[in-house]
């Protein structure tokens, strides 16, 4: 993405005389070539190096940053940690700490004022982050490090009512979110991130926006704003907050890391999985931690639930899932017991499986393309019922 920098040697090597030579000989040598006698004293050599700015990472911190010259690092208010380009560049990590303002350089870390100390000013904090160059398609946003104040366990429970993140896209964007808001996270995020639509004029810039009150909570965040470029690998395909890529991987939803136990209210999302080249099918499975699964359930309760009626409240949606593959084992409240369903798309409760009132978890699999799942959190959940959300461990099946 970023252009070549040249570092130009020059070179001035001198064709002085040799210390052995006679004043017979070289006057000798000098009538003889009197013609040439300025080209024998000087000659410029010129050496040009050129490297690109590609991405290298920190050996301290362990941040990514870009290759530059050590110059161009400066001008951007960066800090030089360690070489790139077998020497010739600076690897070049730029922070971010004030409240507000513009992101102009690709691969940003946005800090809070004071980082790595907390934080604990009250207000709204508004960053733009205009276009680097003209084929940015999305703006992503990892999230290191990520700790403001927790959901609300009164009414509305598990809304963001002390503090907030909420990203903004581009009005002109690629899909119908074009100028719409991202759904609003707090609480604990380390290791998630969001997508946000850059737009597809030139002028276009996305924005993200922490509303931030009270004086006694304890915030922190590093997070790292990537411009992905339309062509790129990883851009995500429309309509998604979160894009994995690989054949193996894990989703969680927002919040899940948090020691309240409550995962955020107001979630309406895609998270999509890139299909690799020869794979047909994906399997979704409860991740090792024994509380992976726990959406619109009692507090004691770890069965199971799905369908239209078991999961009217809150869900995750896996389009044409069943339990390993089999369309012969699916049941959900509401539907004759005696009659399989061939697939189920929603589920809720205490364990994944599209039998209804299970406690056995299962692997769902699933042929629906594109890959990946809907999360569906209403605007309220019930307090006291330990609802902590979702870690999914995903892996794709070769054709």
């Amino acid at each position: 993405m970023c252009n070549k920098f040249c570092l130009f040697f020059l070179l001035l090597v001198s064709n002085l005389p040799h210390p052995s030579h006679s004043k017979e000989n070289e006057k000798v040598e000098v009538g003889r070539n009197s013609s040439n006698t300025r080209t024998k004293k000087l000659f410029n050599l010129f050496s040009i190096v050129t490297f690109p700015n590609n991405a290298c990472q920190s050996g301290t911190s362990g941040s990514n940053g870009t290759c530059l010259s050590a110059s161009e690092c400066t001008s951007r208010g960066g800090t030089i940690s360690g070489s790139c380009a077998s020497g010739f560049g600076a690897c070049c990590i730029v922070e971010f700490s004030s409240c507000g303002g513009t992101i102009s350089y690709n691969c940003t870390y946005l800090v809070n004022p004071g980082y790595p100390s907390s934080y604990t000013t009250a207000g709204t904090c508004t960053w733009s982050i205009p276009k680097t160059q003209s084929d940015v398609c999305f703006i992503r946003l990892d999230f290191d490090v990520f700790t403001i104040a927790a959901p609300s366990t009164a009414t509305p429970v598990g809304q963001c009512t002390t503090d907030y993140f909420q990203g903004t896209n581009a009005k002109t964007g690629t899909n119908s979110a074009s100028g719409q808001t991202t759904p609003k996270i707090c609480g604990v995020n380390t290791g998630s991130h969001m997508y946000i639509d850059a737009g597809t004029q030139t002028s276009d810039e996305a924005s993200l926006t922490a509303d931030l009150t009270g004086t006694s909570t304890n915030r922190s965040w590093k997070i790292k704003v990537t411009q992905i470029l339309c062509s790129a690998t990883n851009k995500p395909t429309t309509g998604c907050l979160q894009y994995h890529t690989g054949t193996t991987g894990q989703v969680r939803s927002y919040n899940f890391l948090a020691d309240s136990y409550l995962h955020l209210a107001n979630q309406f999302y895609k998270v999509c999985v890139r299909r690799e080249r020869g794979y047909c099918k994906i399997a979704w499975t409860q991740s090792s931690d024994p509380d992976s699964f726990k959406i619109s359930r009692g507090a004691t309760s770890y069965n199971s639930n799905n369908g239209q009626t078991g999961c009217a409240q809150d869900s995750v949606k896996i389009y044409g899932g069943s339990d390993y593959g089999v369309s012969t084992v699916c049941t959900a409240p509401g539907a004759p017991p005696s009659i399989p369903l061939p697939s189920v798309d929603r589920y809720c409760g205490g364990t994944l499986t599209c039998t209804a009132g299970s406690a056995n978890p299962a692997t769902i699999i699933t042929s629906r393309v594109p890959f990946g799942l809907d999360v569906d959190f209403s605007s309220t959940d019930t307090a006291g019922a330990n609802n902590r959300g979702f870690c999914l461990n995903y892996y794709q099946i070769l054709c």
